[in-house]
């Protein structure tokens, strides 16, 4: 009776390669491989063409008659300035600044340059006529010295404006000093000198 109530225990599983199952070890829980025609949990099966033909991606779809394509998008034009823009701008004012700038100095220096050469001229202009002014009142004291000397009768006088009398001798050359005390003489005694020119 008790192996009646106690069946024998089941047969060990055939080896994997016939039943198709996964055996990880010897005591490993035998998991078998689903039927091919049932589909995974729930999912419709693959169909059997699936993979026949190719399928291409990208091509164009042609327009149906009657139906135009859509027109290509125009680049949008920048409604503000471009920084590129703004710092040309700004260059711009920065040079016209620099440049008037130079201008300004510019004229100063011409002004500055202009009024120094008329002060330049102004005192070239007073020295010349001071000179001038000068040579006149020279000349005129020669001539009048020139008349008194033909009006005087004593042509020593004349000898010794002509000749230096305040000068000492050169040092290794003749000595002159007598000739010169006598030349003073006759200039100072015109007696003197008339008797000697007769």
């Amino acid at each position: 009776n008790y192996h009646k109530n106690h069946p024998a225990p089941a047969p060990p599983p055939p080896p994997a390669e016939e039943s198709g199952a996964a055996m990880m070890m010897q005591d490993a829980v035998i998991v078998p491989e689903p039927p091919a025609e049932e589909a995974p949990m729930g999912f419709a099966a693959a169909p059997e063409d699936a993979g026949a033909e190719p399928i291409e991606l990208g091509a164009p779809v042609p327009a149906e008659d009657g139906m135009d394509a859509l027109p290509e998008p125009e680049p949008e034009e920048p409604t503000g300035p471009t920084p590129m823009s703004i710092w040309n701008d700004e260059w711009q004012v920065t040079l016209k600044d620099r440049k008037d700038a130079e201008n300004a100095k510019k004229a100063e220096v011409i002004e500055q340059a202009n009024a120094d050469l008329e002060a330049f001229q102004a005192a070239r202009e007073a020295k010349r006529e001071a000179r001038m002014a000068t040579n006149r009142s020279d000349e005129q004291e020669k001539l009048e010295a020139l008349e008194a000397d033909l009006e005087n009768d004593n042509s020593w006088q004349k000898v010794c404006k002509l000749v230096e009398l305040s000068q000492d001798s050169v040092e290794g050359g003749a000595d002159t000093k007598k000739m010169r005390d006598v030349m003073i003489f006759l200039k100072n005694e015109p007696s003197r000198a008339t008797v000697l020119s007769n």
